[in-house]
């Protein structure tokens, strides 16, 4: 059985089965994929699994109008259903409503995103692949690597082509913020092109940054082509290195960054004793 075929076959039997009064994927009609809500088994013959497309921020949107007793199951990359468990956690979705088909992406698919973890928690179409490492990556590693500042000539560089059309905001399935500072004449003047390199691009960077799920719709959706996740990569691994801490893995624990320093000290720092009887107090 193809992959094409499970995924059919799956999101039929949600349906008929009643496990689910809808199934967001992909339909293929018109000569043109795009995202579609499946409610009736029939029409799932025309359902398809490429191209990557997230919807996890669709799903949101679409529970949100939905009764209450609605339950809707999403196909589900890696990333994307990463992405729901991060919705989850900010009450954005209610968990006890949406299913995750998880669809687990190629090799191929893996490489392009130098995804590290290209496969849901539970695979239920196609086969588990290793991760790629984003380290090892040429490109990335030119991003990456040097002293600071030589990533920061390469960075505004990159940063002066953008047009601030706000793509990589609105394409990001964690940027739900009202209101959003992206838009607050504080910190982002308007009609200024381009973006002032810290008041908008590292605004967005830092305020993702124990959020990001590394799904690469940031740059997917930018039309300069700047690699934008490569922002995102070494504070990811940063959190998974020193708190063994990966957003979108874990339904119930929180940030680090949202703890105090008596449950998540930082690495190589002795917490004072006098922080251990607050923790005990509160």
């Amino acid at each position: 059985m193809t992959i094409l075929e499970q995924a059919r076959q799956i999101a039929r039997q949600s349906l008929e089965q009643g496990r689910a009064q809808g199934v967001l994927g992909l339909r293929e009609a018109e000569g043109g994929v795009s995202p579609h809500l499946f409610e009736d088994p029939s029409d799932i013959d025309s359902l398809v699994v490429e191209p990557k497309w997230l919807l996890a921020k669709l799903a949101t949107g679409i529970l949100k109008g939905l009764p209450a007793d609605y339950r809707l199951a999403v196909l589900c990359r890696g990333c994307d259903e990463r992405a729901i468990v991060e919705l989850i956690k900010r009450n954005q979705i209610d968990g006890e409503k949406i299913h995750v088909i998880g669809l687990a992406c190629t090799k191929e698919q893996a490489r392009a995103c130098l995804c590290t973890r290209p496969y849901p928690s539970e695979v239920a179409v196609g086969d588990v692949v290793e991760g790629v490492d984003p380290f090892q990556d040429e490109r990335a590693r030119t991003f990456l690597e040097g002293d600071q500042r030589e990533r920061m000539i390469r960075w505004a560089t990159e940063l002066r082509r953008c047009v601030k059309c706000y793509g990589c905001r609105n394409s990001c399935p964690i940027c739900v913020c009202v209101p959003c500072k992206l838009e607050d004449d504080l910190w982002v003047g308007r009609g200024e092109i381009p973006a002032d390199l810290i008041s908008f691009h590292l605004i967005r960077a830092f305020h993702l940054c124990d959020t990001c799920v590394a799904c690469g719709a940031c740059q997917d959706a930018c039309p300069e082509n700047i690699p934008l996740m490569l922002l995102q990569i070494s504070m990811r691994a940063s959190l998974v290195e020193k708190y063994g801490y990966e957003a979108g893995t874990d339904r119930e624990r929180r940030s680090p960054l949202l703890s105090d320093l008596t449950k998540e000290p930082s690495p190589g720092c002795e917490v004072p004793g006098w922080m251990d009887s607050l923790g005990d107090s509160a």
